[in-house]
């Protein structure tokens, strides 16, 4: 009795500090613009160039897309995430403007929290305090898994078909890189978002630690 009287304490404990953990991770971006085939065939039509034109640059495009890599940092706590993009990662040859979104606005950071974005503000937390205001992706699972940094994740995709995100039961709920997950309960440690444009976004988890 007086053994158990011991243990328990110190069982609680670790309960509670699992609870509470706090994680530093590192996502790798890639986004990838491709113009899809139909779409520039008839852009190209219209303005009347060659089928020989065409042709060569589609297989131009199709041998060297623009392309863009970048990090994205994201500071997970019980009661808010914080993500961040590093903008001195950035290479190659795609430019991002503000207006041309692929989840939201190109961000310097956003709050997660509570399955809401919120987005950057000049206010004393450094967030607006108004939910974003796109509706939410309901998503439905696609029975594949996927080991992300030896995470076992079972695969998602949004019932419009624009987004994969890939979910673990190992990790915290907060874990996120900025997705919000609707009826999808997990630590997201992916994603993949394609644009009607043909503009496609991959998140995938380099680097997760716990953080004091």
């Amino acid at each position: 009795m007086r053994k158990l009287i011991l243990v328990f304490p110190l069982v609680l404990f670790a309960v509670y500090c699992n609870a509470q953990q706090n994680y530093k991770c590192e996502f790798v971006d890639s986004t990838i613009s491709v113009i899809p085939d139909s779409l520039f065939r008839y852009l190209a039509l219209k303005n009347n160039l060659s089928t020989k034109a065409i042709e060569q640059f589609l297989e131009q495009q199709r041998a060297n897309p623009a392309y863009r890599y970048q990090l994205r940092i994201v500071r997970a706590e019980k009661d808010q995430t914080i993500i961040s993009l590093d903008k001195h990662s950035v290479s190659g040859n795609l430019t991002i403007k503000k207006s041309d979104s692929m989840l939201y606005k190109n961000f310097d950071s956003i709050l997660y929290k509570n399955d809401e974005i919120f987005n950057e503000a000049p206010t004393s937390s450094g967030f607006s305090d108004k939910l974003w205001d796109r509706p939410k992706r309901a998503y439905r699972g696609t029975g594949k898994k996927l080991s992300i940094l030896d995470y076992q994740c079972d695969e998602y995709i949004s019932t419009d078909s624009t987004c994969y995100i890939w979910i673990t039961a190992e990790l915290p709920e907060y874990i996120n890189p900025g997705i919000r997950t609707n009826n999808v309960k997990g630590a997201v440690l992916g994603f993949k978002y394609t644009q009607k444009t043909g503009t496609t976004t991959k998140s995938m988890l380099k680097k997760l630690e716990k953080v004091l």
